[in-house]
Formats: C-alpha cells, structure tokens, sequence
C-alpha cells in the first residue's frame, strides 16, 4: 500500500512539471516586440528591448528580458568593471514591466508579430529554454551582445534565418560609435567620456546587422522585414502610452559644455606660466589628472574583457607614465627628455588628428594644445631666454 501511494505521489509530481515544461500555446497567444525609449539615467541611455508574450487562455502576460544582472552577484563592482559581470534573461509580469518604465517617463512602442501558432509556439520554446538556469546567463558586450541583439538572434532562430531584412535606409558608412551620438545629444559630458573610453573598434564601419545592437534599429528594421513568404514580419504596432509625454527644455550651462570647460581650463595653465609657484601647483595636478585618466583608459584596456575599450589612442594624450613624473617637472635631464617626447608626440597628434583612424573627443583639443605648449614652447622659451640674458 506504502509503494502505491508512493507511485501516485510520484506521478503527481512529475506529470505537473513535464506539462509546464511542454506548455502549448492557444490559440489567442500573442507574441510582441516592446521597445522602450531612452531615459535620463546612464543606464537607460539607449533604450531597451524586451519581448511580451501574452496568453489569455493560459492566464499570462509576461515580458522577457535579456539585459538585467544581479547585484548580488560576489565582487559585483569589480566584475562589473572588468566587464565579467553576467547579465540574464529575466521574466517579469508585464504589467510591472510597464509600470516601471511608465514611472521613469519612458514611452514604448509594441510591435505585434506576425506568427502562425507554430512559429509562435518555437519561440516561446526558445525563450523558455533560454531562461533555464544552466542556459539564462550570459557575458554582456556593448556591442554584440546585449538585450537588443539577443532578440535578433532569438527571432532570426526562431524563423530558422528566412527573415528578409530591408536596410536600405540605413546611413550609409556609419560607425558603431557614430551611431551613439543621437543619444548623446543632451548627455555632453556622457558623450565626452564614451568617446574617451571607447577605443578604435567603435569606428568599425557598422553592418546592416551591427545596427541592432541599438534597440531602436531593432525597431525598425523588423518593422520593414519580410517574411519567406512575403508578408510582414509586423502585424500591428501601437504606442504606450498613446500621447507622447511632454518634452522639458533643456538650457544648457557653460559648465554643461566639455569644449568650453577644457578650453577654460588650458586657459587657466597657460596664465599660471606668468608665475613660477602657481605653474608648479598647476603643473603637479595638470599631470597628475592626466595620469589618472590614462591608467583608466590602460586598465580598461589590457584588464578588462570589454571589446570597444581595446586599442585606445586617446592614450597617446592621456599617457599612465605621467603618474611617475607629474612631482619631479623639469627637475633633471631624464624628466626633461620625457616631456620633450611628450610634447612631440601631443604636436604630432594635432597634425595628423583628422587621418586618425580613431574619432578622438574634440573637447580634448585644447588640453593637447596645453600638452605641448608646456612640453616644447615652454622648454625653448625658457632656454631662449636664458641665452639671451
């Protein structure tokens, strides 16, 4: 008696999970791409891609999200900034997926697809399948795989790569990291640091299929995609919510302007020249700052995992050795030879700047300007003025 209550238990166990691990689909299911517009946080910059599946004979409305991670994950800051922190695939009711982003001020647009119910059914085995534990985690790249081209891989998957995509509207020649600055636009300090960090894979020319790394091309290329047999790959869209929000003018501060802060600030350094004592005082911090952003930029380079940090010129300005020498200026004849290669190589950055297969931050100009006044004109003055007295 023991063993058949056992069996039955057993049964009732394991029936229950095969079926939800087999859920099939109604007829009335409903399978949509959800875009959300940018937001004022760094984080939300770009926008969002999501996917929502709604089943009202099943009982559920769910979203599928591929770019969360978890805070608790052991030595997050660290992993985060080596670029080893493990993003997932999270699954939210979707009326707090809507909610959430309603709150922060964040319109979305959903894209009903056009799927029969065996293609929708693949998907969401697909989906289903990728947020098992062994399957939900993966490593984020700016670039290459994040929320967005996941869904573009998951949806490509899902028609076994029959999608016809119409990229005739895409600019022409872009790059990866021209293809940032529309959201940048309002963001000028934002924009600065990108253009410092990131290195020369930013100004990869983007393929027709590098665009969807942006959740707003994803947007709208699968709004113009065909299917195999010629009907669309979107069947309806409509905006949530319906009227856009009003828009907040932004008037921008002489402090919201990188150009103008650096410019005053080479300013400031070559009127600290007129006396000895202040040069000295400016010249300790002015190399010292510039050493500090060249051990971030070194660092994200050779210590971390990201792939749009690699090959940086910006180092070639913001050089880590400066942090061995930014005491000693122009005490002996090694620190002066250093600074002389030092304001060679500023000069020659200037000259060649618009052959530079790299697209440098334009508000560094006059720091490199600062660079090789105090390195070279400086240098000659000084000995100028000692052959002449």
């Amino acid at each position: 008696m023991k063993h058949l209550i056992s069996c039955i238990l057993l049964i009732g166990l394991v029936f229950p999970l095969k079926a939800q691990e087999t859920l099939i689909l109604s007829d009335s299911a409903r399978i949509s791409l959800m875009t959300v517009a940018p937001g004022e946080f760094v984080y939300s910059t770009f926008g969002h891609s999501a996917i929502r599946l709604k089943d009202p004979a099943n009982r559920f409305d769910r979203c599928y999200n591929y770019g969360t991670f978890e805070f608790e994950q052991p030595n997050f800051l660290l992993k985060f900034c080596r670029g080893k922190l493990l993003y997932n695939l999270d699954v939210e009711p979707y009326r707090s997926f809507e909610y959430g982003n309603l709150h922060d001020r964040r319109p979305m647009q959903e894209q009903v697809l056009n799927l029969s119910q065996e293609q929708k059914q693949r998907l969401f085995n697909l989906l289903e399948e990728n947020y098992k534990v062994e399957n939900r985690y993966y490593k984020y790249d700016f670039f290459y795989d994040n929320c967005a081209t996941r869904i573009r891989d998951i949806l490509n998957e899902t028609f076994f790569y029959q999608i016809h995509y119409d990229t005739s509207f895409l600019a022409q020649h872009a790059t990866m990291r021209q293809l940032l600055k529309p959201y940048l636009a309002e963001k000028p300090w934002l924009d600065f640091g990108i253009d410092l960090v990131l290195g020369l894979p930013a100004d990869k020319k983007a393929t027709a299929d590098d665009y969807m790394f942006l959740p707003d091309y994803v947007r709208e290329i699968m709004g113009k995609a065909k299917l195999a047999d010629g009907k669309s790959l979107v069947k309806g869209t409509r905006n949530i919510p319906e009227h856009a929000y009003p828009e907040n003018p932004v008037s921008p501060t002489p402090f919201d302007r990188p150009l103008w802060v650096m410019s005053f600030f080479a300013l400031i350094g070559l009127l600290s020249m007129a006396n000895p004592r202040t040069e000295r005082i400016f010249d300790i911090i002015f190399w010292f700052l510039l050493g500090i952003a060249g051990l971030v930029i070194f660092l994200l380079w050779f210590a971390t995992d990201h792939s749009a940090t690699k090959n940086n010129l910006n180092i070639l300005w913001a050089l880590p050795t400066h942090l061995f020498f930014f005491y000693r200026i122009r005490r002996n004849e090694w620190t002066e030879i250093y600074f002389l290669g030092v304001g060679y190589l500023a000069a020659a950055l200037l000259v060649c700047w618009v052959w530079l297969p790299q697209a440098l931050p334009v508000a560094a100009i006059p720091i490199i300007f600062l660079i090789v006044v105090k390195s070279l004109w400086r240098r000659y003055w000084k000995k100028g003025k000692a052959r002449f007295a």
